[in-house]
């Protein structure tokens, strides 16, 4: 069903994908794959998709299609300016909620 809704739209294509027994072998990549699956939440399946196609966004829909779930591996980049050795401790022991490092307003390199 989620097959034939998509390649309803006009611009969009459904592309068949069989995951490789070779995780390095080469192909073109979808911008975005879409699987439907009975646990969107499991992300073994997910893991095993991006592997092969590591610049896509994985959109795994629930058989039931009440849930989706999105998977990505896209680098990100986030400067942070004048940061002093104590913020990086406390980073690395806590993590990076809100406010602990503050990004640079200013960087544009990493804007579309």
């Amino acid at each position: 069903m989620l097959t034939d809704i998509i390649a309803r739209e006009p611009d969009m294509e459904v592309i068949p994908f069989e995951l490789a027994p070779d995780v390095a072998s080469t192909r073109d990549e979808a911008d975005v794959m879409v699987c439907e699956i009975d646990n969107p939440l499991d992300p073994e399946l997910a893991m095993r998709l991006l592997s092969q196609a590591p610049r896509a966004h994985l959109l795994m829909v629930a058989n039931t299609g009440d849930q989706a779930v999105l998977y990505d591996l896209q680098l990100r980049r986030q400067v942070f300016p004048n940061v002093s050795m104590d913020e990086v401790i406390h980073a690395i022991r806590h993590g990076l909620p809100d406010g602990v490092l503050r990004p640079d307003t200013n960087d544009r390199s990493d804007r579309r």
